[in-house]
């Protein structure tokens, strides 16, 4: 999957209504006949109508549907979707027609369809400018009343007849119906006054946001949080958490297309690391052009390292499992590469001197590309978590990384002089405005800080993490219930708060095969079912 990084619209407009359902997403995590909301509705007869709505579809094919309104004779009496890739379509009463904006993946789109019987005026708007208008549309008609509305699904017969190829992916936000066709400037406000915002119409709607959001939800739809919480920065203390090692998969990633407008002469990366894998050879993040897949590579080869344009500085550290580490590359053309580790500069040297990285490439965080937006290998990629990773339009000084690390103050951010001097090229922020691909989520307070995170919330939490007293040592037993959760390789300690990170995970079960006092622990989510075992060792977690 790959996109474009946008700038979303925080304009607040006009306070309507009473707020209920603002920042609230309907998320719809995967292509299932089994996800939707569906209501009979108490809908009159129509004459006129609009249909608004927040998309960010996380798909990449065609013939998907979101909005769709069934009655007896006439299951496309109102579907909004996509008939084929980047074509948004409007049916009504088994009519239709399209309008061609590009597919638009994982980007905030404000979309509104309206229709007139009067004038047979029928327009699809898209971020609040219309982008297709069909005339003589159904003119004189109106809408039948009393039908049954899905979200999320294409109804064949009225309140089902679904089809998984066209079920809906990613998330719907402020979803309103009119019973009358807005006018170009009511649907422009709607869409200025973005996600954030509270859009005004001159009639409130005759099925509202909070209408749908009080209908039950079937299958794995989730009501989340949106952008627009009290932070200046929604990503403060939003940890992006990739699966430990014996979950890894090319699967779990984010890509997109970074918005540099030249070619780099000089960059910056920083972030705050924590991996979970005992191997070698995993990346973190990765820049692919034409020609050069290894453009920029961050991670591990034995050591830490940082490639750009195919050469590459290696240090002579090995970062530990399970530690929290600040981690800085820096590069300019004319003076070469740095290094540094929790604010001290560890490694500099040559590095791609007198080359330059071409603008338009693939940036890929979890996985390293051995072709534009692909070539992935499980066994390269990362295990772990990643925190304020942002990167700089220079090659930082020694003192603006010793800032960024701020004597390891984990949720400090960046300095505002960096934001005023336009330091920054892709923030922290914009990776959190991303649908993750596979099993890559952003935890907050307690799921962030059980894998190690400091809670950046500011609320107290009542816990202690990781407790010494609360781990059981059982000799020569063996716990071989069915609900495994896969293994880490490393020491005790390190098993030790994998498994607590984990949430689900209740006991490990260690074995030193080779000796060399190395650990392959199993984590399991129970320790119901023990047996006899010279070899092996439990510790579970009895708190």
């Amino acid at each position: 999957m790959m996109f474009a990084l946008t700038t979303l619209l925080a304009v607040v407009g006009l306070v309507a209504g009473d707020g209920v359902g603002h920042n609230k997403l309907i998320n719809f995590p995967a292509a299932s006949t089994g996800n939707y909301i569906s209501y009979k509705t108490d809908l009159p007869a129509m004459t006129g109508f609009t249909v608004c709505a927040w998309q960010q579809k996380s798909y990449s094919d065609d013939k998907r549907y979101w909005f769709s309104y069934a009655v007896s004779g006439s299951t496309n009496e109102i579907l909004m979707g996509e008939r084929e890739k980047g074509v948004y379509v409007f049916y009504f009463a088994g009519s239709n027609f399209g309008a061609n904006v590009g597919s638009l993946e994982n980007q905030w789109v404000h979309i509104c369809a309206a229709w007139d019987s009067e004038s047979g005026v029928a327009v699809i708007s898209v971020n609040g400018e219309a982008a297709g208008t069909q005339e003589n549309f159904k003119k004189g008609a109106s809408v039948k009343p009393a039908g049954n509305l899905v979200i999320g699904q294409d109804q064949d017969s009225v309140g089902g007849g679904f089809d998984a190829s066209q079920a809906y992916t990613g998330r719907l936000y402020n979803i309103n119906m009119w019973n009358y066709a807005l006018n170009s400037t009511e649907v422009s406000f709607l869409y200025e006054t973005g996600l954030c915002g509270f859009g005004s119409t001159e009639e409130d709607p005759i099925i509202s946001y909070a209408d749908i959001l009080g209908q039950d939800m079937t299958g794995d739809l989730a009501v989340v949080d949106g952008l627009c919480i009290d932070l200046e920065d929604p990503s403060e203390g939003q940890i992006m958490r990739f699966p430990p090692q014996s979950k890894a998969s090319i699967k779990n990633f984010l890509q997109f297309t970074p918005n540099f407008e030249d070619e780099l002469a000089e960059f910056s990366i920083c972030t705050w690391f924590f991996k979970t894998y005992g191997d070698q050879s995993r990346y973190f993040l990765s820049y692919a052009v034409a020609g050069m897949d290894n453009s920029i590579i961050l991670g591990e080869q034995a050591t830490l390292g940082f490639w750009v344009s195919g050469g590459k500085l290696l240090t002579d550290i090995l970062l530990d499992q399970q530690t929290w580490y600040h981690l800085c590359f820096t590069w300019a053309s004319d003076s070469g590469a740095a290094i540094y580790v929790d604010g001290a500069k560890v490694k500099e040297g040559a590095l791609a001197t007198g080359k330059t990285q071409k603008a338009g490439g693939v940036m890929n965080v979890g996985q390293e590309q051995d072709s534009v937006g692909g070539g992935y290998d499980a066994n390269q990629a990362f295990a772990g978590s990643l925190y304020n990773l942002n990167m700089f339009r220079s090659k930082l000084s020694d003192d603006q990384v010793t800032k960024l690390y701020a004597e390891g103050t984990f949720c400090e951010k960046i300095p505002e002089e960096m934001w005023e001097a336009g330091a920054v090229m892709v923030a922290y922020k914009d990776f959190f405005s991303l649908i993750p691909d596979g099993d890559v989520v952003f935890d907050s307070g307690e799921a962030a800080w059980r894998h190690g995170a400091i809670h950046c919330g500011g609320d107290d939490l009542d816990v202690d993490a990781h407790k010494p007293d609360c781990w059981k040592i059982e000799e020569n037993i063996r716990y071989k219930d069915s609900g495994s959760l896969g293994y880490i390789v490393g020491d005790l300690d390190a098993a030790k708060a994998a498994c607590y990170a984990y949430g689900k995970c209740k006991t490990l079960t260690c074995s030193d095969k080779d000796g060399d006092g190395v650990l392959k622990c199993e984590m399991k989510e129970s320790f119901e079912k023990a047996k006899k075992d010279k070899k092996r060792t439990s510790y579970t977690y009895r708190c």
